[in-house]
């Protein structure tokens, strides 16, 4: 639990990656690239954000779109990967947000990380490609907005993962106990294979001795409350 709080809110920067994490996620809903595939459907847009991909399942046109696209030649192969690449940076997106809470595990930090980087690399490669498919016969394509839009809110998410990364985040565990015992200790000597009776007169001992300080610290409490007072009606 204290790993899991502090993965959220256990500093300043892993609250601001929360927001930046986030913020991609509006891009997808903006036009991510532009292709005419008016020649294999008429249903078919020509600007494709997450909605109209979805719809493009949903009303199952998905077959018309993959065969307009694959007998464009070599210039549709490569928009095909185009797509793949700006795929793979939406599942990157999603991993990091759902991993999120695992951000201060042992592999968290490089993880997170890894994840941030690809996030950016990979609709840049993306970028590219549909660039490059216009030049191998594939008019037309090209990324728009919502990806130039992802990538630079990617980028600003992969800095503040940077940020926490070299900074580090404090976590702080609160002391559980068995008995009196510290629960590391407890543990500790039941590996070592303690005798159960061994264990109970430690744990009676420990709790006698923190009673015993709870009294001495009750006593002091209640002698400098009886000096106030005496001297408030010296005074009076």
């Amino acid at each position: 639990m204290d790993r899991l709080k502090a993965s959220f809110i256990g500093s300043k920067l892993a609250i601001t990656r929360i927001v930046t994490s986030v913020l991609p996620i509006a891009a997808l809903f903006l036009p991510l690239f532009r292709a005419d595939l008016s020649a294999a459907s008429a249903e078919l847009p020509t600007k494709f954000d997450a909605l109209k991909l979805y719809e493009l399942v949903d009303k199952g046109n998905t077959g018309a779109f993959f065969d307009c696209i694959l007998s464009a030649g070599v210039g549709g192969k490569i928009f095909l990967a185009g797509i793949v690449c700006l795929a793979l940076g939406i599942v990157a997106l999603l991993l990091h947000l759902i991993l999120l809470f695992l951000s201060c595990s042992p592999k968290g930090k490089i993880r997170n990380l890894t994840l941030s980087a690809l996030m950016v690399v990979f609709p840049c490669v993306s970028a590219v490609l549909m660039i490059f498919a216009n030049y191998k016969g594939f008019a037309g394509t090209v990324s728009t907005v919502g990806t130039y839009l992802f990538i630079t809110l990617a980028s600003a998410n992969l800095l503040v993962e940077q940020l926490t990364f070299w900074q580090g985040i404090e976590i702080t565990h609160k002391q559980c106990y068995v008995g009196g015992i510290p629960i590391e200790e407890y543990f500790e000597m039941q590996e070592k294979g303690v005798p159960h009776e061994e264990i109970r007169a430690e744990m009676y001992r420990r709790l006698s001795e923190q009673q015993r300080e709870k009294e001495r610290e009750l006593e002091e409490r209640t002698r400098e409350h009886e000096h106030h007072h005496g001297k408030e009606a010296s005074a009076q």
